[in-house]
């Protein structure tokens, strides 16, 4: 779950980061788990897991 406050510079996401388990800032989607006969799932990080873990958003993935 995450929520989204207004900045000077436009929206960031406040939510639970997957990778250090603890609320953070500027969370992005990493991976989302479709499940045909039951509810799906998100999975989040903050950018310094991003850059720890050498993670790439959901969003900038190729097609």
């Amino acid at each position: 779950m995450s929520a989204t406050a207004e900045t000077g510079d436009g929206l960031r996401a406040i939510g639970w980061c997957a990778w250090h388990k603890d609320i953070a800032d500027g969370v992005r989607v990493i991976q989302v788990d479709e499940q045909g006969s039951g509810p799906g799932g998100v999975r989040r990080a903050c950018q310094p897991c991003i850059n720890k873990h050498d993670l790439v958003p959901f969003a900038e993935r190729p097609l």
